[in-house]
């Protein structure tokens, strides 16, 4: 059995891992479009202005697993033939065939926009490009305040820039944190020097002989910038696929088993359009975690395998802000005017929690400075568990897995 797997991010080594496991006797190629060895994508920042740090795997994951990564990029895939054709012009069959191709970044169409010094942040080569460029630059312009370009201008900053971050929307981390989450992330991230501009967009990269000088606002202000990183948002990558018959909307549609519209070839990963498990309704999941568990699960059904895939959370953010631990998950600001919800707030000089519930059910949270057993609350809104009576233990960060063992009937536990 041969399996092809387009991807050599999280999604696809997972994919390939678990086949390898199921099946030692399947044959398994990956096709990498980047020249490099699989990496942590999510550490991309750091090479910013640390970009002689290894962020590879530490496995050698094609002795240890025996599976072959070739370093080309797919142009579109034969259902008829099944056969993936190569940029390089070579054609590669498979039995069964796995897409991880992930996301892209997008870039608005603003005049003079394409050129020298913008950069958008998806792979370990962007970072190192912009870390070069940023030691020629004094000033640098962030265009997004989602977690990648909140992270880049951290980054920036500690490389000594005066940098901007635009976002055209009242708050920084829209969607992803609530209100007051975004504000108080908003206020460590000036208090370290960087300026934040919300409810504004840029309207031009201003050049001079094709020299990034700046940028002009909706404002009508004008910024200097040596640089412009867009960190506007991603999109699925959907070019493998076209003209193949495989069922897409904003990403690739899948079954429970992760199988595709088309007979023997699955997705995984950025590229995947599923449930979401708080909402209910289909979403695209940008995050590392999920694309790991669906490319396992994912390996395990081509190798023959019945996994089912119960979905995802699609807010599911973990990181540091300047040393300050952060976390949301779930359904985080609930409509004000819906009584369905229950918004429990714990909000203290040097940290912030904040609990929604539908119901006794929990199903969303934010912890800033504060993220103590947070996979307890992370699994109880997965599993979508009823509480009863523990919510205050809950806001009050004193809920532990034992609150959940003595809630079993004692008759269950001695079964």
């Amino acid at each position: 059995m041969r399996h092809v797997i387009i991807g050599g991010s999280i999604a696809g080594i997972s994919a390939a891992k678990a086949i390898r496991q199921s099946d030692p006797s399947a044959e398994v190629a990956v096709l990498s479009g980047e020249k490099t060895r699989p990496y942590y994508r999510p550490m991309i920042p750091f090479l910013i202005n640390k970009g002689d740090i290894d962020i590879t795997f530490e496995d050698d994951l094609e002795k240890r697993f025996g599976f072959a990564v070739a370093y080309e990029k797919a142009a579109g895939i034969d259902v008829a033939k099944k056969e993936v054709r190569l940029e390089s012009g070579r054609n590669i069959s498979y039995d069964r065939l796995l897409i991880a191709t992930g996301s892209r970044a997008v870039v608005p169409a603003i005049p003079g926009i394409r050129g020298e010094a913008v950069f958008t942040l998806r792979t370990a080569q962007d970072a190192r490009s912009i870390g070069k460029s940023a030691e020629k630059a004094r000033s640098a312009v962030v265009l997004g305040g989602g977690l990648v370009g909140i992270k880049t201008a951290i980054a920036l900053r500690k490389a000594g820039l005066g940098v901007t971050i635009v976002e055209k929307l009242d708050c920084i981390l829209p969607g992803k944190f609530d209100r007051r989450g975004s504000e108080i992330i908003s206020n460590i991230v000036e208090r370290e020097g960087i300026r934040v501009l919300t409810g504004m967009s840029i309207v031009e990269a201003v050049r001079a002989e094709g020299e990034l000088r700046g940028v002009r606002l909706s404002s009508g202000d004008t910024l200097d910038a040596g640089m412009l990183i867009v960190a506007a948002g991603t999109r699925p990558d959907l070019d493998a696929v076209k003209d193949t018959g495989i069922r897409t909307q904003t990403g690739i549609v899948i079954d429970e088993n992760l199988r595709t519209s088309v007979p023997d070839i699955y997705a995984a990963g950025d590229v995947v359009e599923y449930t979401d498990l708080v909402f209910g309704r289909p979403a695209v999941s940008a995050l590392w975690t999920n694309a790991e568990e669906m490319g396992r699960l994912a390996g395990r059904n081509m190798a023959g395998g019945k996994a089912k895939y119960e979905g995802f959370l699609s807010v599911l953010n973990s990181s540091e802000i300047f040393d300050v631990p952060v976390m949301a998950i779930g359904l985080i600001e609930p409509d004000p005017l819906s009584r369905e919800y229950e918004s429990l707030v714990e909000d203290n000089v040097d940290s912030y929690r904040k609990l929604v519930f539908k119901g006794s059910v929990l199903v969303g949270a934010v912890f800033i400075n504060d993220v103590e057993n947070a996979g307890i609350y992370t699994n109880l809104i997965r599993s979508r568990m009823q509480i009863g009576g523990l919510k205050e233990e809950a806001i009050k960060g004193s809920l532990r897995y034992i609150n959940f063992i003595r809630t079993v009937p004692e008759q269950t536990m001695s079964a």
